[in-house]
């Protein structure tokens, strides 16, 4: 054995620090990317909207901060940096509404309402495939925030980093760098530039008006009474400083492939809720045993699901979906709510990783959990799945990690709580 190992020796030599060069030359790239992605914070949060449109409304959607992760851990948004407003709706922060991972359109924070001690954030959706002319970053002005300053410039006077380390989220575009020369000819040039930027004074009636505009806007929508409505349309939101980020989630099956996924589900939640409803007693049983032996069997009518949710998600970008189905049944009277997920395996089976039932008399304990979508919650290219719990006492939304055998609890709205 010793001889075979010396003669093989060089080659397995080679081989091995070839290995070991990869592995290093990974491990390296992997701190480096992490290094870069811990760069200032990250915001997640939803966009809420009621009407028939595929997309939000322009003016009366409303955005509801979650999370800011920063340094590795999460937070709560509604909490971080705020003097009193939170950072997250900050004047001029721009969020990348995102749809199965991919950017849809932009919402620009443009004032923010707090109710019952969560805020809210109202503002401006403009969608990405809109057609109409956008300023050129060269001459657009900077965004500023209701209160006269730059989006820049932190709102806590706690915070004593320079500029270079203090948290930012994406933003608007940055104002023209000042001219070097100040020539009459420089100057001259300047004017007659038509991207100049120019400074203009409100009146007393734009004043008026953009409270008026601003009023209505807050009164068109109760972010309360939307949140909670069963039919209001969600789509998840990040705001970076590194900008917009392009990572479908979306896993494509032929039109055959995914009903018979969907049946599977099907299937698998059904059978989830035939162990909600406990073992029958003995005396029914065996009643159900003498009958049985008296007529000829018969098959049991399938329990129909009704409100159902269905979603495929690449989320680790290796051809192997997570597949998240919910649905409500009515069984011996009562309403339940059932919502599991599953890894799909190469064989095309499903392996179980969560599963949860819940009736109207349990949502204290466990409340009705509705997919949102998935998002790059780290941004690290990876997808996370994003709830809606409805509970007894509203909703909130909880981020959970996707992991071989369950589904890990990264953060909880309604208890701030991380735990990464």
């Amino acid at each position: 054995m010793t001889g075979v190992y010396r003669a093989a020796s060089p080659t397995l030599r080679w081989k091995f620090l070839y290995l070991v060069s990869a592995a290093l030359l990974c491990i390296s790239t992997n701190l480096h990317g992490q290094k870069k992605q811990s760069r200032g914070p990250r915001a997640i949060a939803v966009v809420a909207w009621t009407s028939d449109r595929a997309t939000p409304n322009v003016r009366t959607s409303v955005l509801t901060p979650i999370a800011i992760l920063n340094e590795g851990r999460y937070y709560d948004a509604n909490l971080y940096l705020a003097q009193p407003k939170p950072l997250a709706l900050d004047g001029g922060v721009i969020y990348d509404v995102l749809k199965n991972g991919d950017p849809i359109g932009t919402f620009t924070v443009a004032g923010a309402l707090e109710q019952n001690d969560s805020w809210y954030g109202t503002g401006v959706f403009q969608d990405k495939n809109a057609t109409a002319a956008q300023p050129s970053p060269s001459g657009a002005p900077v965004l500023r925030s209701r209160t006269g300053k730059s989006p820049d410039s932190s709102s806590n006077a706690a915070n004593t980093s320079t500029a270079d380390d203090r948290p930012r989220l994406r933003r608007g575009p940055p104002p023209p760098a000042a001219p070097t020369q100040q020539s009459d000819a420089e100057l001259a040039r300047i004017d007659r530039d038509p991207n100049r930027p120019k400074l203009h004074r409100e009146t007393e009636a734009e004043a008026e008006q953009e409270k008026a505009q601003m009023k209505k806007a807050e009164n068109a929508v109760n972010p309360l009474t939307l949140l909670n409505d069963t039919d209001v349309h969600m789509l998840a939101a990040v705001s970076d400083a590194r900008g917009p980020e392009e990572h479908s989630f979306v896993f494509h099956y032929k039109d055959r492939e995914m009903q018979d996924l969907r049946r599977a589900m099907e299937k698998l939640a059904r059978a989830e809720l035939a162990k909600s409803a406990g073992p029958q007693s003995d005396s029914a049983t065996q009643a159900s045993g003498r009958k049985r032996r008296r007529e000829a069997p018969q098959h049991l009518p399938v329990l129909p699901l009704e409100d159902a949710q269905f979603g495929a998600f690449d989320v680790n970008t290796d051809n192997a979906p997570i597949v998240v189905y919910s649905a409500t049944a009515m069984i011996d009277g009562k309403k339940k709510y059932i919502t599991v997920a599953a890894w799909e395996e190469i064989d095309e089976s499903l392996r179980k990783v969560f599963a949860q039932v819940t009736d109207d008399a349990h949502l204290d304990v466990y409340p009705r959990l509705e997919l949102i979508d998935a998002v790059d919650a780290n941004g690290k290219g990876r997808g996370d799945l994003l709830f809606r719990a409805i509970g007894d006492q509203g909703s909130r939304f909880v981020l959970y990690h996707p992991g071989p055998d369950s589904l890990d609890l990264l953060f909880d709205s309604a208890r701030a709580e991380s735990r990464r």
